[in-house]
């Protein structure tokens, strides 16, 4: 692999891309580091999807997909809409980085250590890949076929406890991005 052309080239594409608000400070200085690249990124999402069965991608529906905290309605108003299993789900960030070799990748897992990520690892030889995400997740059946199985007060609670995960995943990239600028920047 020649390195300095897939950089290029993947930056090229990043250029072009769309990237979560939240997200493109830290993806912009890892970018900035010769020896990385990043190759796709999610600042975190809160979801509401209806499917036949949990995991059947193919026939699901986003009912309301948000990469900012939304208004708890408008997570209501999405779980009743649903037909089939209505799921509310809350996704961590998450950032997959290719590194130019094994030296650099251990550079950045040691970096993610410090800032607290347990769970980041090489996911990719080819390209020395590392995934980095964090671990504040949140999926429970909120309704099926139409009849939601709570009241709102508890789906609050639910959207609350949510939104805390989302900051405390967050708050630990933030680390993540201050140690990485005081080592590469």
């Amino acid at each position: 692999m020649n390195w300095n052309r897939f950089r290029e080239e993947t930056l090229e594409k990043y250029r072009k891309a769309e990237i979560d608000r939240w997200i493109k400070p830290i993806t912009d200085d890892i970018n900035s580091a010769d020896c990385f690249v990043t190759l796709s990124s999610c600042a975190g999402r809160f979801a509401v999807m209806d499917m036949p069965e949990f995991g059947d991608k193919r026939n699901s529906v986003f009912l309301g997909k948000w990469h900012d905290v939304p208004a708890v309605e408008d997570v209501l108003t999405a779980i009743r809409k649903g037909v089939m299993e209505t799921w509310f789900m809350l996704h961590p960030p998450i950032l997959h980085v290719s590194c130019k070799d094994l030296e650099s990748a251990r550079i950045l897992l040691d970096i993610l250590r410090k800032a607290g990520f347990r769970r980041a690892g090489i996911i990719s030889l080819k390209r020395m890949v590392v995934e980095i995400a964090g671990q504040e997740r949140i999926e429970f059946i909120a309704a099926r076929n139409g009849q939601v199985f709570t009241d709102a007060g508890v789906l609050r609670e639910n959207y609350l406890e949510a939104v805390k995960k989302l900051e405390m995943g967050r708050k630990r990239f933030e680390k993540f991005h201050s140690i990485f600028r005081e080592v590469f920047l």
